[in-house]
């Protein structure tokens, strides 16, 4: 005689209702308002948690050396750090750095530019991205025209200075794209002959 074999494994229709949207027979059933009473009462006795405070009226930036401006400042707090779990000091103090300023972005933006332009590859062949170069300059060219008036003359300088130089650099990897096109076009100067 063959033993009954036994599942390796049970299934179990836990759903709650059937497919015309009635109680399925001996499902469990979910605790009514009454029932769920007691479990409200024993969440009472947990510690509170205290909301974080928010400021009371949105405090608009103006500028510098407005009254009002300072005052509102000054009665909602806003200089004070919340508790976001994030603080920029404390994390530099801690893990070591330097404050992040605008430079340092454009320095990002201009690094990955000339990575594009072939510029951080060494080697005998550079490898150019010209779309991406110039996706680059446009978007560092967005920044200089959103941030009109917002920054310090040094960082105006030197962001004119950047894009001048990058848009000169486009020009000089085009120049030589076509001069390396009309070399190799049949019949060019220089052209391999068959």
């Amino acid at each position: 005689m063959e033993k009954e074999k036994k599942p390796e494994f049970v299934v179990t229709d836990r759903r709650k209702f059937t497919e015309d949207g009635e109680p399925r027979p001996g499902a469990p059933v979910e605790p009514t308002a009454a029932a769920a009473a007691p479990v409200a009462a024993s969440a009472s006795v947990a510690p509170a948690i205290e909301p974080v405070a928010s400021n009371p009226e949105p405090v608009q930036k103006q500028a510098p050396g407005n009254a009002a401006v300072e005052k509102t400042v000054a009665e909602t707090g806003a200089n004070k750090v919340t508790e976001t779990g994030y603080n920029g000091d404390k994390e530099r103090t801690e893990f070591g750095g330097q404050k992040m300023e605008f430079i340092h972005l454009l320095d990002m933006l201009v690094q990955t530019a000339m990575m594009y332009a072939g510029a951080m590859e060494g080697g005998t062949e550079r490898r150019v991205d010209i779309v991406g170069l110039r996706q680059m300059i446009d978007l560092i060219s967005v920044l200089e025209q959103k941030t009109k008036g917002n920054l310090t003359e040094q960082e105006q300088a030197i962001l004119t200075n950047t894009v001048f130089q990058l848009r000169m650099t486009y020009m000089e990897i085009v120049n030589m794209i076509d001069r390396q096109a009309m070399q190799k076009a049949p019949g060019a100067p220089g052209a391999p002959r068959k």
